[in-house]
């Protein structure tokens, strides 16, 4: 598999990006900053500054503009928005930073600033905003609400439902509004999804409550958007533009019980010219019978045949000995 390299190493314009050869290619770390942690980080070209969250309320913010000496530059602080920062996303220098709530199974916010770490606002959202990204045009922001119980069974525990916020930002951050695709019209199918694989197992949990979305992908034209639930062993399809959930498709098991897998390779060295249609031995099975079924093609024990008054072909597999006793049938 090729690896992608700058033509020039020291250049920051990526349209200089070209595949070299796995043997031409090489990672070397040119520098490096030890701060509070690093958990996401996004990175804006034009200001050449790195935003990151580890955890906490804080974001850290770096100049990359010389990446061997990374530079602290700036610390945003959002406690004032819930208790802890789980992701950043960027778009034409505007900055979307996903903060849970304190507790974390309150519905949780996402704050916004500029490039330059000026607070532009903040919208509230659904409960554990564990990951958000922007649309391709930039009008929106999608929010994985992962919603995670804080325990169950238990006289104190809160179980929030999972969900998707859809953030409208088409007229800016301070006319920002949300919509939520939610799950609950997937309670009454419970059994179904279960019967197809989807993992539904919280103790007394709906399915809006099991489902936790985890990480988002959005198609090129902005219309769709994929929702993996990690836990779940499922992807959920979203409409966009209705913020409605359209399907839940299973992933599926593998099943490593039956051993390591194996690999049998079936050699086919009696195959028949280009363009031909009939093997050259034996003769009698190349000759067409009228109105009857006949063999057209050898490959080492297999037969196609060609039932001529249907115009349909079949695999037949039958020793060439039987075939040579009886070619009419």
């Amino acid at each position: 598999m090729p690896a992608f390299s700058l033509n020039d190493p020291n250049s920051q314009d990526f349209s200089t990006l070209a595949a070299v050869p796995d043997s031409a290619s090489s990672l070397k770390k040119v520098g490096g900053f030890a701060g509070t942690g690093a958990e996401i980080s996004a990175y804006d070209s034009t200001t050449q500054r790195l935003f990151v969250v580890s955890g906490g309320t804080s974001l850290q913010v770096l100049d990359l503009s010389n990446p061997s000496t990374p530079k602290l530059v700036q610390t945003l602080d959002v406690s004032a928005y819930g208790g802890s920062a789980n992701s950043v996303a960027i778009s034409n220098g505007l900055i979307a930073v996903a903060v849970e709530a304190a507790p974390r199974t309150n519905p949780g916010k996402v704050v916004f600033f500029d490039a330059q770490g000026k607070l532009q606002g903040a919208i509230a959202v659904g409960a554990v905003p564990d990951m958000l990204t922007f649309t391709p045009d930039g009008k929106k922001v999608l929010v994985a609400n992962e919603g995670e119980p804080s325990s169950y069974n238990q006289p104190d525990s809160v179980d929030p439902v999972g969900s998707v916020s859809i953030i409208d930002l088409s007229h800016g951050v301070s006319a920002a509004t949300a919509t939520t695709a939610g799950f609950e019209s997937f309670n009454a199918l419970k059994s179904d999804l279960q019967g197809k694989g989807v993992r539904i197992t919280g103790p007394n949990a709906t399915v809006a409550q099991d489902l936790e979305p985890e990480y988002i992908t959005v198609s090129a034209d902005g219309k769709t958007a994929w929702v993996t639930l990690q836990e779940n062993n499922a992807i959920a399809l979203i409409d966009i533009a209705t913020a409605k959930v359209t399907n839940i498709l299973p992933l599926g098991l593998k099943d490593f019980s039956k051993g390591t897998p194996t690999v049998t390779t079936y050699e086919f060295n009696d195959r028949p010219l280009l363009g031909t249609t009939a093997p050259q031995t034996p003769a009698i099975l190349a000759k067409p019978q009228p109105d009857k079924t006949f063999c057209w093609a050898d490959f080492q024990g297999y037969f196609l045949r060609e039932l001529r008054q249907m115009a349909t072909l079949s695999l037949l597999r039958r020793p060439i000995a039987a075939l040579m006793a009886n070619p009419q049938t």
